[in-house]
């Protein structure tokens, strides 16, 4: 509702939520007061259009102006027929009043046929307007009933207003208007008692019309129009107070929605669509609520206003934005040039590294010149078709070396493969193989071990096999000698040397071992490497007992020797 004026409504319904609904639809219209001083005025209206048709002052100066008592008498049934053809409100006052005056006429000298005539109709008129007082005092005592029943009905619901506000449901103000998201509950709880009060006022302001029209005695008519009065008090003072706090509330949301977004003639913060879409939730929500005409007018234009300032600012920004357009377009189209002399400087020679340089200098070059999103797109968009060919051809390039790496790779995997079988081959026949056998195909396999560069963990594994040979090579050299005569066994020399070959391949693994240990203490590992780690470190230890053991035997038989030549 826009206003607390105008309250129309029917006499004699009981309240339900419909039918508040209704009566709150019809408070959408002004209205200049809905206090008890409309009575008085509503009163003189009222006797004012039932005197509007040749009223009783006009008659007696009519009839004082006549002389002839025919004609008087004439005048006075007229005027009487007239004021009982008065619709649904005969004037009977006024017929009383001639009809004095007309009975009096008839003493006087006149034919006897006329006076006859004259008193048939007369008598005609009297039991016309008999019959018709009783018919009228029935529709009023009727219409006297239903107005009470209809004021007992208005008389308990002002009684139980607060158990039919219950009844009464909530209004629903649209969730996106944030200008009012925090006084929500206090608009919500407010409107939903001003729904009540207003229909209720507009039965009272309703039932007071309807008794003002309606004929009855005035006795009767005060005594109803006291007990609107009492219900009126208790409607009228509240519903005014409220729709003071409830406009007073709304005018200051307004306001500070005004001032924080709309300050210095400036939109501040939000987009002109958002405001707009606020804009038209506050319109909105002021015609749902119960504002007084002031508020609910002020409120309007200030919003109107505020309306006119996002047309005006986006008729501003559009008008720069079309000029942004063009310098977007002299930009784009200076660009495109460069562009289109790039893409003619592209041959099949020209090489990614040429290409992406060129491409740079012109991306540089972009951000110097005033662009707009979609131009940038679009020029980034060519200059990748520009480049792509010369993409396509390195990516080209790259695919075919990475295959020749990969079979590079592949090779020696194989190699790898071939030389590892190789070297575990040798190990396996050694027994069955002579010194110098053995020597030989070790000697030829580290050539071709010296001839590829390895992995670190390739060439790990690859010499770890090489020393298990170089052990069986040394243990070979170890039983010749032992099995040599013992003359030929007092030849030192060779077994000093082969104590020194044992002695520094001990210390060579001895060395391993501690780098074995100093690779599995730290936390670098992954799973499989500890476990291969693990397995050298045990194989080496196994070699290190039996080179100990040899390096003993060895010296016990030099000493041996020394004390048989002693």
């Amino acid at each position: 509702m826009n206003s607390d004026h105008d309250m129309k409504g029917e006499s004699g319904k009981n309240f339900s939520n419909d039918g508040i609904a209704e009566l709150t639809a019809k408070q959408k219209q002004s209205e200049k007061d809905n206090s008890q001083e409309d009575v008085s005025d509503a009163y003189l209206n009222d006797m004012k259009e039932k005197t509007s048709t040749y009223s009783l002052m006009e008659f007696l100066e009519q009839f004082h102006g006549e002389i002839n008592s025919e004609k008087k008498i004439r005048l006075n049934l007229e005027f009487m027929r007239q004021a009982l053809s008065q619709g649904s409100s005969p004037r009977f006052k006024d017929f009383w009043e001639v009809r004095k005056l007309c009975l009096s006429l008839f003493k006087e000298d006149m034919p006897v046929s006329i006076r006859a005539d004259l008193w048939n109709s007369y008598i005609e008129l009297a039991s016309e307007a008999k019959q018709l007082k009783e018919i009228v005092d029935q529709q009023s005592a009727f219409a006297v009933e239903q107005i009470e029943l209809a004021i007992q009905a208005l008389e308990k619901d002002v009684a139980d207003m607060n158990v039919v506000l219950e009844l009464i449901a909530d209004i629903v103000l649209p969730e996106e208007c944030f200008s009012l998201q925090k006084n929500r509950e206090f608009y919500t709880v407010i409107q939903r008692e001003l729904q009540l009060l207003n229909a209720l006022a507009v039965k009272i302001n309703s039932l007071r019309k309807e008794l003002l029209k309606t004929e009855m005695r005035i006795r009767i008519k005060n005594k109803l129009l006291e007990r609107l009065s009492v219900c009126g008090n208790q409607v009228f003072p509240r519903r005014k107070e409220l729709i003071k706090q409830i406009s007073e509330q709304f005018s200051q949301d307004v306001e500070y929605f005004v001032y924080s977004q709309f300050r210095e003639g400036e939109m501040k913060q939000l987009p002109g669509y958002v405001l707009r879409e606020e804009i038209k939730y506050l319109q909105q929500i002021a015609k749902v609520l119960t504002l007084n005409t002031h508020v609910f007018s002020e409120t309007r234009v200030k919003l109107s206003t505020c309306w006119d300032e996002i047309k005006n600012y986006e008729k501003e920004r559009k008008k720069e934005t079309q000029e942004k357009k063009l310098l977007f377009k002299q930009g784009f189209d200076l660009i495109a040039e460069k562009i289109q002399v790039f893409a003619a400087s592209i041959h099949e020679e020209t090489s990614l590294q040429e290409c992406d340089q060129q491409i740079t200098e012109i991306l540089t070059f972009m951000r110097t010149v005033l662009l707009g999103r979609q131009e940038v797109q679009i020029l980034k968009e060519q200059l990748y078709n520009v480049k792509k060919p010369v993409l396509e051809k390195a990516r080209e390039t790259e695919q075919i070396h990475l295959q020749k790496l990969q079979e590079k790779e592949k090779e020696k995997k194989d190699r790898l493969e071939k030389l590892s079988c190789d070297l575990k081959s040798l190990i396996q026949g050694a027994s069955e193989l002579s010194l110098e056998q053995l020597t030989s195909q070790n000697k030829a396999l580290e050539e071709c071990f010296q001839q590829l560069q390895w992995k670190q963990s390739e060439k790990q594994m690859l010499e770890r096999l090489f020393k298990r040979i170089k052990d069986l090579i040394n243990d070979n050299k170890e039983k010749t000698l032992m099995l040599l005569s013992e003359d030929d066994q007092k030849t030192l020399d060779q077994l000093h040397i082969v104590l020194f070959e044992k002695k520094n391949r001990r210390k060579e693994l001895k060395e391993q071992l501690e780098q074995y240990r100093k690779l599995l203490g730290g936390s670098g590992l992954d799973f499989e490497k500890t476990i291969m780690y693990r397995d050298l470190m045990e194989t080496d230890k196994s070699i290190l007992e039996k080179i100990n053991s040899s390096i003993f035997d060895i010296k016990k038989k030099i000493k041996q020797i020394a004390e048989m030549e002693i």
